[in-house]
């Protein structure tokens, strides 16, 4: 058999005649069969998945986990038989079939690197990502240019007109400065300027910042072309924006409050659904706390008759009755909201007070009501208010009513 090589010596593939035998029947055939093994050139052990193929019949099939293979109806003659794999590359030797003979081989294949090209990955700020993607010069003053006009002493003005080739300064009202876009100037008298963006905050008259804002404090300075301006800020940047960056950067505004009041929360945001039995224990234990003590304390001025001031009768001076009142209403009503409000909290949020208190009053109100002015129903549906209603009332209020924290 022939061996013609067609690939570098490093990478050769080796065939190794094992045997011709096997002779098929006498008649005349113009096919035989090529089978045989792949294996490692180095190590001797099998290959798998190699796609053996005759390109020029289209015949091709794959080894075995033990690398045997077997191609049939090859076509007598010389025959350029492929070796193809992922890691050892693609391989082509010429061997020669007989007709109605079997070529037995064994093919060891050399292993070859695969190569891989190194991928740079740069990440861009949004500003060079706007210098690279924008197609034209940005108008655009650094840092280092500001600190430079400071040293010569030269005005926000006179900086603007030495380092923005798309700006020009002309005249305003009342002897401040208009800058002007140079691909939107108007021309005539009037001076249609760019919109100012100082911070983030649009200024409403910035004719004389131009000539009194000190450049120590500036960082950054853009100015936009109407275009660009246009698709960033709207109808405001119709003829321009100049971005001014200062070295303090945009004040943010302290919120009114630190919390947000919200109603109707969606509670599969938080990491644990609302632990309504422990809620609603912990507010009716405080709640029968508040109330056992208030009326032990009352009990020293006020008693329940069924004449005197809504069936109450007290043995004290106006301002006593009027603080024990008070008393009977806030010890139960704060216990049980701020209890509700513990028992209740999660890592997002909590209940809110001032709706339990309102809901808590209003059942504890009617629960005294009940019991100073009714019969004995009415005095068993007081009970049943002050020792349930309140702390349910509570939790419902504890639930629904929530502040972010």
């Amino acid at each position: 058999m022939t061996l013609r090589p067609r690939w570098p010596s490093s990478l050769a593939v080796v065939l190794l005649t094992c045997g011709i035998a096997l002779p098929r029947p006498a008649a005349a055939q113009s096919v035989g069969t090529l089978s045989g093994r792949v294996v490692d050139s180095r190590t001797g052990q099998p290959i798998p998945d190699v796609e053996v193929a005759v390109p020029s019949i289209g015949v091709r099939g794959l080894t075995d986990r033990d690398g045997f293979f077997v191609l049939l109806g090859i076509p007598a003659g010389g025959q350029d038989l492929v070796f193809d794999h992922l890691a050892y590359g693609r391989h082509t030797r010429q061997v020669s079939v007989e007709a109605d003979d079997e070529l037995v081989l064994e093919a060891r294949l050399s292993q070859r690197a695969i190569q891989l090209v190194p991928l740079v990955v740069e990440a861009l700020s949004e500003l060079e990502r706007r210098r690279v993607t924008s197609g034209f010069a940005m108008n655009e003053v650094l840092r280092e240019e500001v600190e430079l006009a400071q040293r010569k002493g030269q005005t926000l003005s006179e900086l603007l007109r030495d380092r923005l080739p798309g700006a020009l300064l002309r005249p305003g009202q009342a002897g401040s400065a208009c800058l002007e876009s140079r691909g939107f100037r108007s021309g005539g008298e009037s001076c249609r300027g760019v919109t100012v963006i100082l911070d983030g905050v649009q200024i409403a008259a910035p004719g004389f910042l131009y000539g009194t804002m000190p450049l120590d404090q500036i960082e950054r300075i853009e100015l936009l072309s109407a275009g660009e301006a246009g698709a960033r800020y709207g109808s405001a940047g119709g003829r321009g924006v100049l971005i001014i960056e200062t070295r303090q950067g945009p004040r943010s505004v302290a919120p009114t409050s630190a919390r947000k009041n919200i109603s109707g929360l969606d509670w599969s945001a938080e990491t644990e659904p609302y632990k309504w039995g422990r809620v609603f224990a912990s507010s009716w234990a405080a709640t029968t706390i508040g109330i056992g003590t208030s009326l032990l304390v009352a009990s020293e001025c006020l008693s329940v008759t069924g004449a005197g001031s809504l069936g109450l009768r007290t043995q004290c001076n106006g301002g006593v009755t009027a603080g024990l009142g008070f008393l009977s209403l806030s010890l139960p009503t704060a216990g049980g909201i701020f209890a509700a409000q513990w028992a209740g909290r999660t890592d997002r949020s909590e209940g809110q007070l001032t709706v339990s208190a309102v809901a808590a009053t209003l059942m504890v109100t009617s629960g005294y009501l009940l019991l100073i002015h009714g019969g004995d129903v009415s005095k068993t549906a007081g009970v049943i208010v002050l020792s349930i209603g309140v702390p349910a009332v509570t939790t419902l209020a504890d639930r629904a009513f929530r502040f972010l924290r």
